[in-house]
């Protein structure tokens, strides 16, 4: 017999990693070079990142590094999982027999990525770049070898919460039952949605496009 949970709504998935300065700041050049307001900057700047991976490849090779999209950059960090949210509905099969859950009441077991741990990765003329997309749809978790009945109190949410990193995204990075972790699988998902960048400076402090100018 096994349990399985199934949570909707909104996915995310986050990146943490290094670009080099000279890489922003050709992109943020070329942006200003089109658009003369931040806003449409900013825009232009986020679409080359996610988008237009014919342009940001030929600012990488100017700037002596390899691009092949921001899902292939090398990551200091990378999750994927149900934004955690007060109301996050959990459909659950178990024993035959079929539940829905609110999250409210469950118990958080929470983490916090540490942005020192990642500044101190960084090379000289390096910023740390947090990037990521929202879509709609669902991940499933199961428990292969299950014993019901199924017993909610028993079970308790994984959060990575992410403020330290100027980001207020929580990602739900696992579920467990009776102290035991399920499995995660992704589910069927529609529709994506970009997560503005986040750039930051070695010294720990949020960059914006004057930074590059």
């Amino acid at each position: 017999m096994a349990l399985y949970i199934t949570t909707q709504g909104d996915i995310d998935q986050i990146i943490v990693s290094s670009l080099p300065r000279a890489f922003v700041q050709k992109i943020y050049r070329h942006c200003w070079g089109k658009n003369n307001t931040p806003y449409f900057a900013g825009n232009c700047f986020r679409g080359v990142l996610y988008f237009d991976e014919r342009l940001a490849a030929k600012y990488a090779e100017d700037a002596g590094f390899p691009w092949r999209g921001w899902l292939s950059v090398d990551k200091f960090y990378h999750r994927t999982g149900s934004s955690y949210e007060h109301g996050l509905t959990l459909a659950v099969r178990a024993d035959g027999q079929a539940s829905t859950l609110s999250s409210v009441g469950i118990p958080v077991i929470e983490a916090r990525p540490q942005l020192g741990d990642y500044l101190g990765r960084l090379g000289e003329d390096e910023v740390l770049c947090l990037l990521g997309s929202v879509d709609k749809g669902e991940m499933v978790f199961s428990l292969p070898d299950f014993t019901g009945p199924f017993d909610p109190d028993k079970l308790a949410v994984h959060v990575d919460r992410l403020s330290d990193l100027y980001c207020e995204e929580a990602v739900v990075t696992g579920l467990a039952y009776d102290g035991r972790r399920l499995s995660m699988e992704s589910g069927d998902s529609r529709g994506k949605n970009m997560i503005d960048p986040l750039l930051v400076g070695r010294d720990g402090k949020l960059l914006d496009m004057y930074d590059f100018a």
